[in-house]
């Protein structure tokens, strides 16, 4: 149980959408429609985090006037994203999420390589489905 408690007992792992730096906005938008997610981390060659392309980002350049099958997603991602490591306790991502108003936030190792994601939706299933059975971590 006391895995539960922290990042590496919850995230997502392995089975999350990236995208590089010169993805087209324009697949990485179907891609969120396709894959049901609202927010793609943004690799690079060493498959470091650089970057978030959420669906704000995406709508905020609509906005803005921008054409999706046009630009990149270094153009619109957000720089340098609030990340956790895997030995974060679920009660300070909970407060991340809650205080940034953020749907999900990387974890990342100590060189910066992503390694999983922690969303609210992680938090919900620990709860409910921790051996069959609600659990509370704090």
């Amino acid at each position: 149980m006391e895995l539960f408690k922290k990042a590496v007992g919850i995230m997502t792992k392995g089975n999350f959408i990236t995208a590089t730096p010169k993805s087209k906005v324009s697949d990485i938008a179907l891609a969120m429609i396709s894959g049901e997610v609202s927010g793609i981390p943004v690799l690079d060659n060493s498959k470091k985090l650089i970057g978030i392309v959420t669906e704000f980002d995406i709508i905020k350049s609509v906005k803005q006037g921008k054409d999706i099958k046009n630009i990149v997603t270094e153009d619109i991602m957000t720089k340098n994203p609030i990340t956790v490591s895997e030995d974060t306790p679920v009660s300070e991502i909970t407060n991340i999420l809650e205080t940034k108003n953020i749907i999900r936030v990387p974890v990342v190792d100590k060189s910066g390589k992503l390694v999983g994601i922690v969303s609210r939706r992680d938090i919900l299933k620990g709860v409910t489905e921790v051996e069959g059975a609600p659990q509370i971590w704090w």
